[in-house]
């Protein structure tokens, strides 16, 4: 399931497009049979990167990846939420490329964070409302006169993600019955509540929950093989140890540069919300059965529970 070269993108700049051929084979029935969407990896669209209209009094603020060419989409588009490491509410630089390559594959991600913020050292405390008010900002954005998102989001599709802080924030944000899919990159709750949240909170997820880390070098390690053993949902956990607390997130393989990490670190991320969210059934099979695709990529061990 390979992605597409990614091509970043600048402030509020629409990217030169590209995409994938898909083939789908001619139904036996003509045209009265749809054919199946292609899995989101197969596809890759153009990206936007602008600041969230600001219509309500939120948490924090917000910064918008999008598909340039949605009007092309059929159907709306799923919405992911995704909060920063170290609880960074006022910029958003850290998770830039996943963000992007997750929007060039078919979703609309909301970032917390300050579109026009400078990168900044910022460490702060887990506030799960930055993930809830941007699926308000969503839903609201969906329906308002003016927006370029009008009509174009699928609100009852929406996963959210963070990484480490973020993370929990995330966590605890898939409570809420509008969240659909959860993500949560190098993290999880500490057995004492640190940071103000117990493994309680796990009895609340109520959806498809994902745990990825970066193996003993990583400081969520424990955190998420602990978490992931706890909960009650249909849950996956995949581990890479090359990867240690932020190689997911900077493109690191045991503390050296190396993009290649960052690029499985995306395909992980689209085939779990593209099963998940889209229901797409090539996308399942990255994570689970005998030979899932993630499965057989070297270097990652994966396991799951309660499909």
């Amino acid at each position: 399931m390979a992605l597409l070269k990614p091509v970043l993108v600048a402030a509020a700049t629409v990217l030169v497009a590209v995409t994938a051929a898909v083939v789908v084979p001619a139904s036996p029935e003509g045209d009265a049979a749809a054919p199946p969407a292609p899995p989101a990896s197969a596809v890759f669209h153009p990206v936007v990167r602008e600041a969230a209209a600001r219509t309500g009094d939120y948490a924090a603020e917000y910064t918008v990846y999008r598909p340039a060419d949605s009007d092309r989409v059929r159907g709306g588009l799923p919405v992911v939420v995704f909060g920063n490491g170290a609880c960074r509410h006022t910029s958003n630089d850290e998770l830039l490329t996943l963000e992007t390559l997750l929007a060039a594959h078919g979703f609309v991600v909301v970032a917390i964070g300050g579109f026009d913020e400078p990168a900044l050292t910022e460490n702060g405390s887990p506030e799960p409302a930055v993930i809830t008010d941007a699926i308000t900002w969503a839903e609201r954005e969906n329906g308002r006169r003016g927006s370029a998102l009008r009509n174009k989001l699928d609100t009852r599709r929406i996963g959210v993600a963070g990484h480490s802080c973020g993370g929990i924030e995330a966590l605890v944000a898939g409570a809420d019955p509008r969240v659909k899919s959860v993500l949560s990159l190098d993290s999880g709750f500490f057995a004492d509540g640190t940071l103000g949240y117990g493994r309680e909170n796990l009895r609340k997820l109520h959806t498809p929950t994902l745990f990825a880390d970066g193996g003993p070098n990583d400081v969520a390690y424990a955190n998420s093989g602990e978490n992931y053993d706890l909960v009650t949902v249909p849950a996956v956990r995949v581990t890479n140890p090359a990867a240690g607390h932020t190689g997911f997130v900077y493109g690191q393989r045991d503390g050296n540069p190396d993009p290649g990490v960052r690029e499985e670190a995306a395909r992980v991320l689209v085939a779990w919300f593209d099963f998940t969210l889209n229901g797409n059934r090539a996308a399942r099979g990255y994570f689970l059965g005998a030979g899932c695709g993630l499965c057989v990529t070297p270097g990652w061990t994966v396991t799951a529970k309660n499909f």
